[in-house]
């Protein structure tokens, strides 16, 4: 009688042993919010464009700046130069400066074709490698801040813009605000952002959009902004 109540006992705790591995096992729904998922999303995409902007600015600090540093020196007043930078793709996988354009300045009348020329010089035969998030692009457009001197804290503002990784929630580009667009999820709209595309157009049910595009200045990422 004991054997088969001890028996017994065994039967019953190996059934509750494997119910319970049993529910170990079954798939877990996720209890993430939508909020919770769209910031991270948002959080995903600062990352990936502070990334970028480090990138392309890397290109600028060992390629550009230096052959640029002397004639800036000589740009009159202070202020601001947005310029676009225009790249394009070649076979051996690099981008190499095309033409530059004056976006829109704040300098003294006159300066900024000086600051222009200064620039035209310091990019010529320049490049930078191709990246696996540059996609199929064959254009690129960096649309970038430059400021009027450089600040005397340069190469502090230098590091601190390598070494950034950027909170959520900052303001624009890099104290510049998003001068590219993306297309939104739903393909219903073109909305601006750091890093993204030169434009997008909206077609029934879809959204197209051009060659690649990102935002930026030479001291500062997304999340981390200075004052000029």
């Amino acid at each position: 009688m004991r054997r088969i109540s001890l028996i017994m006992i065994i039967i019953a705790v190996l059934g509750v042993t494997a119910l319970m591995f049993a529910r170990s096992q079954r798939p877990r729904t996720s209890t993430q919010t939508p909020q919770a998922a769209s910031r991270m999303a948002n959080e995903q995409r600062l990352q990936t464009t502070i990334t970028t902007q480090q990138r392309l600015n890397r290109y600028f600090h060992v390629s550009v700046i230096p052959k640029l540093k002397a004639c800036w020196s000589h740009v009159q007043g202070q202020g601001t130069i947005d310029i676009e930078h225009n790249y394009v793709r070649d076979q051996s996988g690099k981008w190499f400066a095309k033409e530059l354009t004056v976006v829109r300045s704040t300098l003294p009348r006159g300066q900024e074709a000086v600051a222009l020329q200064c620039m035209q010089n310091a990019v010529r035969a320049t490049s930078f490698t191709v990246m696996g998030d540059d996609g199929d692009s064959k254009e690129y457009a960096l649309r970038w801040t430059w400021p009027v001197p450089f600040p005397p804290n340069a190469e502090e503002q230098t590091r601190a813009m390598f070494a950034a990784k950027g909170p959520l929630g900052a303001w624009g580009c890099g104290n510049v605000p998003p001068n590219c667009v993306e297309c939104s999820y739903s393909a219903k709209a073109c909305f601006d952002v750091c890093s993204g595309y030169h434009y997008c157009k909206l077609m029934p049910g879809a959204c197209e959009a051009s060659h690649r595009c990102t935002t930026g200045s030479p001291f500062a990422v997304a999340g981390k902004a200075v004052i000029y």
